[in-house]
């Protein structure tokens, strides 16, 4: 019973400060303000740097430092409040700050990485740097980093690290020498290849490598092996060097071992076909550097390679070969593999498939390395891909097509719990796209039908179609099919889980610099939000194509192909340039949201990797400090005067006005409905004195319930002496915290309702009942399943409801907070009458139509 208690405790915000001491509430509330301020300003910077970056036309750099420099000292301002607000709780939230900040700033000052850095984690690999970790490194990690696409994670050991390797070793007379040497003298370069087998690991490099090592045990396990790959400066850039130096695959997790693998890939450089393809492609032999890629080894049930554009030219088609266990047979062309041939839409159209012989496969061994062993019957007659899986490795070689503007090879994998990685992304020569317009709908505006015109705030533009998928709540987001429009009432940050295969979003509600908007933009989702009333206006399931530029959006019925064609085009040769795709890479560093859930683990200042996610972490924990620091009922009436509220219904609540929340004199003790100023509490408590939401009449309870009520009793009441009597409500003009307790539950309402509909938010936490678990749980189903309507994202713990709402503009919130007061009302007693499960969908519905009979 005392760990159930101390859950409680927790989840109601009940527990003292490591401190001992606290904040006085209008204090508290000050700073509160000061980061919602600060972090709106950051937002609007992102938002507008997102905007001209992620756009269409040339900027200044003078733009970028200006900008940046504002939006960091903001960011700093409001790391300087939340300190105070969180009593110095997160202060390593500014060791990620000054490490992004310094990441940002080496950008756009055109600031090396430190002279010497031998190795590099993938995620601080940014895609200039490629002379650094090579071609395939570079590409990788942006795949992973700026994509977020599935790439096993790894670390690069650069090309200063080569520069060691060979210093160490005294090996620069002997490249020297070899450089006007003739291809065909294997005898030098097997010496040279002895040379560096045998040679020494510099210890600062033995260091890092070491220090790496450590850090994939710790993350990804023990038990895990290694690819080592080559990355050489030129490889999979101008020239993609394709299968001229080495890999050696499962390779296990010890320094020893890394490290012979990594002398065995430098020493391919001297190989005879690697010396050989150097000469004729003009290179000078030894001038090449080696970067190599150390990645986590996916353990494959089948893999293989993918181009796409089709070998005759086509490049509307997606060519696919696959087999069981490691593609290495499909690269060095040694197996008779699968082939599917896809057309790119915005769903893949399967256009023909051909099933290999698969003889022999290529399996990790359990000691590490790889074997040929010859593959079974039951599954060399079968094909090693399902049409799902070839669906989803089309799309996402489009995805990455589009990204990188050029005809792609991509090498793939799924690991055995189906899980799909991207293994190396390089350009197909010679097929780079053309240029094309840009987007021409006006000779579609008689043609087809209008479904919508010149309706909210565009936040990307670009055009997409599919089918529309009308979100109503949250939850529905794990049915959402790839490709499809999206349509919801609300923006919100979660939209990042489905947002790389949105073909459009369209909001009734929304702003420009929301966590959504900024997420649109990284992904250059087309998106226009505060439509009003899309959600009315498009049909679950119908085809449109969303159009969305310089004069607006407009939507058409049905798909049309030719909006489609040219789309995004117009920016291509915009995108080839070095200077223009570098201003944009900033963006990863600023305006890319990782932290989007905060029940998970990774809610945490170690979590964050961009300004967006500081932004993000310090606006939830602000409002969770001022739930807590809010909820001091007994406390805070010692500081202010409380007064009651004579209410038409009998809510026994007093307030307590920390600035602007009440229009009463000095002295008074009650404060009338009409004497509230406070927008949310006057929304909440206009919504509890609705016409037949509040019944007078007690609901009877049976025996059972009565036990086991007198039972909770203590626990729920315990150091909670505060709440004996009346209820709280600290409130100012545009804030409100109310901690009620009706009978055996006890409710939570925070929220903060401004013209700014970036600042607002709303906190409801509900828990207990005075009926058996069975009765408590559908009363919180039901409540769950009201405020899910209004948009709410939702965590269910038994009786415990805890609900979120984010970004909503002030009549749009007044009018929900007024639904929260019915609610509050009509869920008083409700528990008491819910003998089945039928029940819940009665009374959700019930309320929902606006009927309040119990």
């Amino acid at each position: 019973m005392k760990n159930v208690l101390e859950k409680i405790k927790s989840f109601l915000g009940t527990s003292k400060k490591e401190d001992g001491g606290s904040l006085p509430i209008k204090a508290v509330f000050k700073s509160f303000k000061e980061v919602l301020e600060n972090n709106s300003r950051a937002l609007e910077i992102i938002a507008d740097m997102g905007e001209k970056l992620g756009g269409d036309y040339l900027f200044d750099i003078n733009y970028i430092k200006g900008a940046y420099s504002e939006l960091a000292g903001t960011v700093s301002n409001s790391l300087q409040n939340f300190d105070a607000l969180t009593a110095n709780k997160y202060l390593k939230l500014h060791d990620v700050f000054g490490h992004v900040d310094s990441q940002i700033k080496r950008l756009i000052y055109d600031v090396t990485p430190t002279p010497g850095v031998m190795v590099l984690s993938f995620k601080d690999i940014t895609w200039n740097m490629f002379r650094d970790v090579g071609g395939k490194n570079a590409a990788l990690a942006e795949m992973s980093n700026y994509l977020r696409l599935n790439i096993p994670g790894g670390f690069a050991i650069t090309t200063s690290a080569f520069d060691e390797f060979v210093a160490e070793n005294g090996l620069q007379e002997r490249i020297r020498a070899i450089h006007d040497s003739s291809p065909a003298d294997d005898r030098i370069f097997e010496e040279m290849r002895s040379l560096i087998m045998n040679g020494t690991i510099p210890e600062e490099l033995d260091s890092a490598i070491s220090g790496a090592v450590e850090t994939i045990r710790e993350t990804f396990g023990r038990d895990c092996f290694l690819a080592v790959r080559s990355s050489a400066e030129e490889e999979d850039g101008e020239h993609s060097f394709a299968g001229q130096f080495e890999t050696v695959l499962n390779v296990p997790l010890d320094v020893k071992a890394v490290e012979d693998a990594y002398k065995k890939v430098l020493a391919s450089l001297y190989l005879p076909g690697s010396v050989a393809y150097q000469a004729g492609l003009g290179y000078r032999i030894g001038d090449i550097k080696m970067a190599v890629g150390c990645m986590i080894m996916v353990d494959a049930v089948k893999s293989g390679v993918l181009y796409t554009v089709a070998p005759n030219g086509d490049r509307d088609i997606v060519v696919i070969n696959s087999t069981w266990g490691l593609g290495s047979l499909i690269v060095e062309g040694q197996t008779d593999a699968d082939m599917f041939m896809v057309k790119k839409e915005i769903e893949p159209e399967l256009l023909g498939a051909k099933s290999g012989k698969k003889e022999f496969m290529v399996v990790n061994r359990k000691d590490g390395g790889v074997e040929k062993t010859k593959t079974s019957e039951d599954l060399a007659g079968i094909p090693s891909l399902t049409t799902e899986e070839v669906m989803e490795l089309a799309r996402q070689a489009v995805y990455i097509e589009k990204h990188f503007r050029k005809p792609q090879d991509i090498e793939w994998a799924f690991d055995k719990a189906g899980r799909l990685f991207i293994l190396q992304a390089r350009p197909l020569r010679g097929m780079e796209a053309t240029e094309a317009g840009g987007i021409r709908h006006e000779r579609f505006a008689e043609a087809t039908e209008t479904l919508m015109k010149d309706k909210g705030t565009v936040v990307q533009k670009g055009a997409g179609a599919g089918r529309v998928f009308v979100l109503r709540h949250p939850g529905e987001m794990d049915k959402f099919p790839k490709g499809s429009v999206l349509v919801s009432k609300y923006d919100s940050s979660n939209f990042v889980r489905i947002m790389p295969y949105v073909s459009a979003i369209i909001t009734d509600v929304g702003v420009p610099t929301s966590h959504m908007a900024s997420l649109c933009r990284e992904f250059r989702v087309p998106t226009v939000v505060n439509a009003g009333d899309a959600t009315r206006i498009f049909e679950h399931g119908q085809e449109v194509t969303v159009v969305i530029d310089e004069d607006g959006v407009t939507v058409y019925d049905g798909i049309v192909k030719e909006l489609l064609k040219d789309n995004g085009k117009d920016s291509l040769k915009m995108e080839e340039l070095y200077e223009y795709r570098k201003r944009r890479y900033v963006l990863r560093y600023i305006s890319m949201l990782n932290l989007v859930d905060p029940t998970q683990d990774n809610f945490s200042p170690e979590g964050c990797r961009t300004l967006h996610d500081v932004i993000r972490f310090m606006h939830e924990k602000a409002v969770t400090e001022l739930v807590v620091n809010a909820g001091r009922g007994n406390e805070i009436i010692k500081q202010h005067a409380a007064v009651k509220l004579d209410l038409t219904v009998p809510a026994g609540i007093v307030a307590i006005d920390i600035g602007g929340g009440l229009d009463i004199s000095e002295g008074a003790g009650k404060a009338g409905f009409e004497q509230i100023l406070s927008v949310p509490l006057r929304a909440v408590t206009r919504g509890m004195m609705h016409p037949g939401v509040w019944h007078a009449d007690s609901v009877s309870l049976k025996v059972g319930d009565f036990f086991s009520s007198m039972i909770r009793m203590p626990d729920l009441t315990a150091d909670r002496s505060e709440y004996v009597g009346y209820n709280v409500a600290v409130v100012s003009g545009e804030y409100l915290n109310l901690s009620i307790r009706f009978g055996y539950h006890f409710t939570v309402l925070d929220c903060y309702c401004s013209e700014n509909a970036r600042n607002n938010h709303i906190y409801f936490r509900f828990i207990g009942g005075a009926t058996d678990m069975a009765k408590r749980s559908r009363r919180v189903e039901i409540i769950s399943s009201v405020i899910r309507n209004f948009g709410f994202s939702v965590m269910v713990k038994g009786d415990l409801l805890i609900g979120r709402l984010a970004n909503i503009n002030r009549d749009e919130m007044e009018g929900i907070l007024d639904q929260l007061g019915r609610l509050m009302a009509f869920t008083r007693q409700l528990d008491a009458v819910l003998n089945d499960d039928a029940s819940v969908e009665f009374f959700a519905g019930n309320f929902m139509e606006g009927k309040y009979t119990i």
